[in-house]
């Protein structure tokens, strides 16, 4: 196939989408597919345009045998949702013009979220006559009337809505990346055969038990011993509840909480933080990192806030915990509670409880048997169920089929 991957991030920025959708258009060119990102100049999550793309309006590059189309965006480091916006609609647009004067792909991959990225989607279905499957990792704008950003009733929400229902119409197909996310949509367009689930996958050699040397690098560059080491890794927006993972770190001091990650509740961590002498902060770190910092982890934390999100999701540093053996303890519900206890991987407690979590986590410093029986379960759960070569393989004969169609 000749493909196009229309999305706002992609390697070298950071988070979940990026590396989930570097990681399938690398597997799908080794696959031999001829695979052409749309995409913007690297942003995220700093909200500053990175060294060697600045004052550039085009780019383009290899990545790992990936055709690499960028265009200038509107950047900006300010949280405000204006400033998001801005950048959003700015990509949307760019990035629309830019492929309208491409090679009319067989099929292109479109990640809705953000939900710009879906309308020069639209755009592109209609003057290059190609199929589009929409790739849904999080509801939008559901997700962001459930944290509290927007109200039900903001004319951004309305119009959102109605943009959400014309995308899911004209999809060729939709994958759902959680059936959480699978339930959302069927609420909003009924049962239908275009939509599939394929849920995420992770790198198997780059994240994996017993890293020794990375787990000392690490441990030394932070300043610590043996002590017991807890992490939460990722963006600190508001699906998660720091208020009880800085709670849980006061009822144990001596232990560390390892916080690696920014976003717009990084102000409220440092703050508490700083009457907190056992969390660390480290800020962003890149992606590359992150298998000395699950290395150096004794246990990782993930802890969702009281709001739907906490029963339809499946965290990307869950998946990663898994792969690289590191005990979980989770405050979550649904599916991902599910999935912690068919992998046998670590605790599920319930959501606002950071007596349970502190209780939790003093008992598993305590037991390394059991800690080493946990990373071992995990590490099983992943080889047998997250390979991204399957994953890959799931795209491609959705992709495929939209493709004849």
């Amino acid at each position: 196939m000749y493909l196009w991957i229309v999305t706002q991030y992609f390697p070298p920025e950071i988070g979940a989408a990026a590396v989930r959708l570097g990681r399938l258009a690398r597997l799908l060119s080794a696959d031999g597919h001829h695979v052409t990102v749309l995409t913007g100049m690297p942003n995220y999550p700093s909200g500053v345009i990175a060294d060697g793309y600045r004052r550039k309006l085009l780019a383009r590059e290899n990545w790992h045998g990936v055709d690499v189309r960028r265009t200038w965006v509107y950047a900006s480091p300010s949280k405000r949702a204006r400033a998001r916006l801005m950048n959003q609609f700015s990509l949307m647009g760019m990035a629309a013009l830019r492929a309208t004067f491409l090679a009319c792909p067989d099929v292109m991959l479109v990640e809705s979220h953000p939900l710009p990225m879906a309308l020069a989607g639209m755009w592109l279905r209609r003057v290059k006559r190609a199929p589009m499957v929409l790739n849904v990792s999080d509801l939008w704008p559901e997700s962001a009337v459930v944290t509290g950003v927007l109200s039900a009733d903001s004319p951004i929400v309305k119009a959102a809505q109605r943009v959400e229902r014309r995308v899911y119409r004209e999809a060729a197909a939709i994958i759902a990346m959680t059936d959480g996310v699978a339930a959302g949509i069927r609420a909003v367009i009924g049962e239908s055969e275009k939509i599939s689930l394929i849920k995420n996958g992770v790198d198997l050699t780059l994240f994996r038990p017993g890293q020794s040397a990375l787990r000392a690098e690490m441990r030394a560059r932070l300043g610590l011993g043996e002590e017991f080491v807890a992490v939460h890794v990722g963006n600190m927006s508001l699906t998660y509840d720091f208020a009880v993972m800085l709670d849980a770190a006061a009822r144990c001091p001596d232990m560390r909480f390892l916080f690696v990650g920014d976003g717009s509740q990084g102000e409220y961590v440092r703050a508490r933080a700083a009457d907190l002498p056992n969390v660390i902060l480290t800020g962003t770190l890149p992606h590359e990192q992150m298998p000395a910092v699950w290395a150096a982890a004794d246990a990782a934390l993930i802890v969702m806030r009281d709001t739907p999100l906490a029963d339809g999701t499946r965290p990307a540093k869950l998946y990663e915990a898994l792969a690289a053996g590191v005990p979980v303890v989770a405050a979550i519900r649904g599916e991902g509670a599910r999935l912690i206890h068919e992998a046998g991987a670590g605790d599920v407690i319930p959501l606002g409880d950071s007596a349970g979590m502190a209780s939790a986590l003093i008992a598993l410093a305590a037991d390394p048997v059991r800690r080493e029986r946990l990373s071992q379960a995990g590490r099983a759960y992943a080889e047998q169920h997250l390979a991204p070569e399957q994953v890959a393989a799931a795209y491609a004969q959705i992709l495929h089929k939209a493709a004849k169609a």
